[in-house]
């Protein structure tokens, strides 16, 4: 489908619609604009620099339909509520070089042996002390033994 032309029926076509909005709404997205780039720490000139960028579409015609003495005002008004917040990065503190202790230090006497890293033996396990275990059997219920089929 987004190869192709758009079709009509396609429940999720983007469709866009323009309505109209009268100058107390266009104060009011400036003034939420202005608001929440203050909030994340711009300044009075990157705000303005904002509202006269044709990128930001709706603050450049909220820019655009007030003027700049009006776009100015709303921006000093929500620096004064909002512009205090700074934002600074600061340096992550050292950390001290790890120190690797030798597992002989570490490691009880009475501890067993490291098990070998190769493959264990199918069937037969080994306890943390060593002794061999074996398979244990389900003896719970009927449901939870395992079927097997029969050969003909």
């Amino acid at each position: 489908m987004p190869f192709k032309d758009p079709d009509p029926s396609d429940p999720n076509m983007l469709v866009g619609v323009v309505l109209a909005a009268n100058a107390e709404a266009t104060r009011d997205m400036a003034y939420v604009f202005a608001e929440e780039f203050a909030r994340m720490g711009y300044t009075r000139e990157q705000l303005l620099w904002l509202f006269k960028n044709p990128f930001y579409g709706g603050a450049y015609g909220a820019y655009r339909t007030l003027g700049e003495n009006e776009t100015l005002a709303i921006i000093d008004e929500c620096m004064a509520a909002w512009g205090n917040i700074k934002i600074t990065v600061q340096d992550v503190q050292t950390v001290q070089a790890v120190q690797i202790v030798p597992i002989s230090d570490t490691a009880p006497s009475d501890s067993p042996p490291p098990r070998s890293r190769g493959r264990a033996r199918r069937g037969v396990e080994q306890s943390a002390a060593g002794e061999r275990l074996e398979p244990m059997e389900c003896v719970s219920s009927e449901h939870s033994k395992p079927r097997r089929k029969e050969r003909n």
